[in-house]
């Protein structure tokens, strides 16, 4: 019953505040673990264990301050209670979803990554922190991996996985295994040294004719307000190459970090 409905016991002894008090806190500590998680300078694996922890820690109470004497209520009394709390987690919900997309839109949401266009820096079914806050108060860094948008040929949305690789303003072209920034060789951030380099499961970059998508013509010169989008496993990406720039106010969010599983657990 704890679980159907947080403070269901403490409610049914008698006391209805501190009955309140888990029921709220059922509903803001996974947000408050969501907040703490996008925070962009927080330490990776410490962070991400202090926030499982927190929500374990917080189940475990709950359950254990379950067992409590409560009034007797018979077998009909309790179908009678269950569907009363149902309908209460009906009737609150808007309340519920209010707050899910207050912290998703001003904070960040859990992603799991799909696909391989990004291997071998995400793997199938990877669980990602994305931070929509680091991008209110300034602009995608080349080398941050974002969240996007894409619309596919039946007209569905799908969120995708790019890396940043052009800002506004520049000249990009792709000259295997580099690509070229306003003509020079594209090193720093040290990852597209590592990604041109061809070690570590990583395949350099390869132009859009490589591909099995049609592409767009390169050079591109970048507008005021767009960026360059490439995945890192560049045969298999969809991406710039083939789709153009990515507006600015296309970018969903910063994927800050890898949270599941655990042996992967680590920085992007």
């Amino acid at each position: 019953m704890a679980i159907i409905f947080p403070g269901a016991a403490h409610i049914l002894s008698g006391h209805w505040k501190t009955g309140a008090v888990w029921f709220l806190g059922c509903l803001i500590v996974p947000d408050f673990c969501l907040f703490i998680l996008c925070l962009p300078n927080s330490s990776s694996f410490a962070t991400i264990i202090a926030a499982y922890l927190l929500i374990v820690v917080y189940v475990v109470a709950l359950l254990m301050s379950s067992y409590r004497p409560t009034r007797y209520l018979g077998c009909s009394g309790w179908i009678i209670f269950t569907f009363l709390a149902i309908g209460g987690w009906f009737a609150i919900s808007p309340a519920v979803h209010f707050s899910k997309d207050l912290v998703m839109t001003h904070f960040g949401v859990i992603v799991v990554y799909t696909g391989t266009s990004m291997s071998p820096t995400l793997s199938l079914h990877d669980a990602t922190v994305a931070s929509r806050f680091v991008y209110r108060s300034s602009n995608p860094c080349r080398g941050d991996v974002i969240i996007v948008p894409l619309l596919k040929k039946d007209g569905s949305t799908i969120t995708a996985f790019k890396r940043v690789v052009g800002l506004p303003g520049e000249t990009i072209a792709i000259r295997p295994p580099y690509v070229l920034i306003n003509g020079t060789e594209l090193l720093e951030p040290p990852f597209f040294a590592k990604m041109s380099s061809g070690k570590e499961g990583y395949s350099g970059y390869v132009t859009a004719k490589d591909t099995e998508l049609e592409g767009i013509e390169l050079p591109i010169t970048l507008g005021p307000d767009e960026y360059f989008v490439l995945g890192d496993n560049s045969p298999e990406s969809g991406d710039s190459r083939h789709f153009g720039p990515v507006p600015r106010a296309n970018i969903h969010g910063k994927v800050m970090r890898i949270v599941f599983p655990p042996w992967r657990i680590r920085e992007l």
